[in-house]
């Protein structure tokens, strides 16, 4: 099979590696191109897909002492859809490249389903209930070559470029979460102070015009005062950092980001480095004195 080859008949053999709570996307991979869908990498698979909580285990995965991608596998398509920045998806497309192995990076985001019951965009529930879009970039060819197999995991797909403008995609993603997420936060915390009910002010903004999917996803946790989130404090913190860092590089104008990322700075420094995103509320209810 030559590189970039992955029509539908070409496949048999999927190894995925990571992706938890991503069951049904597996499911659906096996099921639409009647492929075997594995959990541990042996032989050379058609397709590896990587999706693994963090660039450090990513990067031992691939590139580590054993790294998948030190040896020769011509042929093989790695689809990686890890959350991780520009720097180290170029290092893994220079060892692709030294492999003969096409790379698609291909993160997901989940939205809601459209109607009254719509799905969740958080949570390992997201995968299973939401509308899932692929962000993809990487060879057109490859990317056209590899429809059937992004169709069976994405509602949609979205191409963006042959490089890494995927990863820039979930940059613009990871400013508008942790803008949004701290405008809320700090509007909540105001509510509180001039004697708002906690309950009544989460109702109202769920089903505001304001309301948006990612704030009707943590509004039920909430509620019960739970801050729990797949992604935490800390990692919003570094995130917003490499957006301001970019900014930076192309003299965008970020201030928004800039405050958000200081709300989240000061979540890490006061404990909340390893409790879910929405743990900006308690530490500005603490600063604020109101609870």
């Amino acid at each position: 099979m030559e590189q970039g080859a992955m029509m539908k008949e070409a496949l048999k053999e999927v190894v995925w590696l990571g992706g938890t709570g991503k069951e049904t996307l597996k499911d659906s991979v096996a099921g639409t191109l009647g492929v075997r869908v594995q959990a541990v990498f042996g032989g050379q698979p058609d397709v590896l897909v990587t999706d693994v909580e963090s660039e450090a285990a990513l990067r031992a995965l691939l590139l580590g002492e054993d790294g998948l991608l030190n040896v020769e596998r011509s042929g093989m398509l790695l689809l990686e859809m890890s959350h991780i920045g520009e720097a180290l998806s170029r290092e893994i497309a220079a060892a692709a490249s030294r492999a003969n192995v096409s790379y698609l990076r291909a993160p997901l985001t989940f939205g809601p389903k459209a109607g009254p019951k719509a799905g969740p965009t958080v949570g390992p529930a997201a995968a299973e209930t939401s509308v899932c879009t692929a962000m993809v970039s990487g060879p057109r060819n490859v990317f056209d070559d590899a429809q059937a197999l992004l169709g069976a995991i994405a509602t949609h797909t979205v191409w963006l470029g042959d490089e890494e403008q995927a990863r820039a995609m979930t940059r613009v993603l990871d400013v508008m979460t942790g803008v949004s997420m701290a405008m809320w936060a700090e509007a909540l915390v105001f509510g509180e102070a001039v004697g708002l009910d906690w309950q009544a002010m989460l109702d109202v903004m769920a089903t505001s015009a304001i309301g948006s999917p990612v704030i009707q996803a943590h509004s039920m946790p909430l509620a019960a005062r739970e801050f729990s989130s797949p992604e935490a404090c800390e990692q919003m913190a570094a995130r917003l950092g490499d957006a301001l860092a970019h900014g930076k590089t192309t003299g965008t104008v970020l201030t928004l980001t800039g405050l958000a990322h200081q709300m989240y700075l000061g979540a890490v420094r006061h404990g909340y480095g390893n409790t879910g995103i929405t743990a900006v509320v308690p530490w500005l209810e603490a600063t604020a004195g109101v609870r």
